[in-house]
């Protein structure tokens, strides 16, 4: 089976479109090849199995180096040239022009492709994590916070950005009003830490709260709110 999990298309104005993301693939070193051959039977010792991958290798290493093209049952090899050339007659410059080998799928892959199954598994949560909040004035993890100084909010994808108007940091207190805490006072804005100035807080029991659109270099459609597990106090 070929698992994937859906996410948000960015690259599409409908909220409801979605992609897939293939999850949970196998990778198979030369070795493993070689093993799975022998599993087949075809009457070749390892050390056969080995040499004929080897000098397959390098075969067709020579072609390419030869400026040739490989056609195979499994893929189809052949070189291309990238970069302009400023003139008919100008020459091969390695600074401004680069050898590529273009690889497609020959007609054994592509007739394997139809045969695939595909399963939808559930996807991994990837949004903003607070791991630590930090008191800076106390140097207290997970336990205070001191008002009119700085905490420091670690974890993943903590990057406050985005311009959904619910975007920014928060304290939820136990009881009594969400307090959003003004932009400017976000000192660092990393997508691994935070250090923001703690407002005026009532005395109190309060858990941070995130809400972004950053999400690894790119922006979601929908802020992903961030919740911290734990409650820090507020003398």
């Amino acid at each position: 089976m070929l698992e994937y999990t859906l996410e948000a298309n960015e690259l599409t104005d409908n909220p409801n479109d979605s992609r897939a993301q293939v999850v949970n693939v196998s990778s198979y070193s030369q070795a493993e090849l070689v093993g799975l051959i022998m599993e087949i039977g075809a009457g070749l010792t390892r050390s056969d199995v080995i040499s004929v991958i080897e000098a397959e290798k390098q075969v067709i290493s020579k072609i390419i180096v030869g400026g040739g093209a490989v056609n195979t049952e499994l893929f189809n090899a052949f070189p291309s040239i990238s970069g302009v050339f400023d003139s008919p007659d100008a020459p091969f410059d390695p600074a401004k022009h680069k050898v590529h080998i273009k690889l497609q799928p020959g007609v054994a892959l592509r007739a394997a492709v139809a045969d695939v199954k595909t399963k939808r598994v559930a996807a991994v949560v990837t949004g903003a994590v607070i791991t630590a909040v930090t008191d800076l004035k106390t140097g207290a993890i997970n336990a205070t916070l001191t008002p009119g100084h700085d905490m420091k909010v670690s974890g993943v994808k903590v990057r406050i950005a985005g311009t959904d108007p619910d975007v920014g940091l928060y304290f939820v207190p136990s009881a009594g009003d969400v307090v959003k805490v003004d932009l400017s006072d976000v000192v660092v804005n990393n997508p691994s830490e935070l250090i923001a100035l703690i407002p005026a807080l009532p005395a109190g029991t309060y858990r941070v709260r995130i809400v972004t659109q950053y999400s690894s270099g790119k922006f979601l459609k929908v802020p992903h709110i961030c919740l911290f597990d734990k409650e820090l106090t507020v003398n």
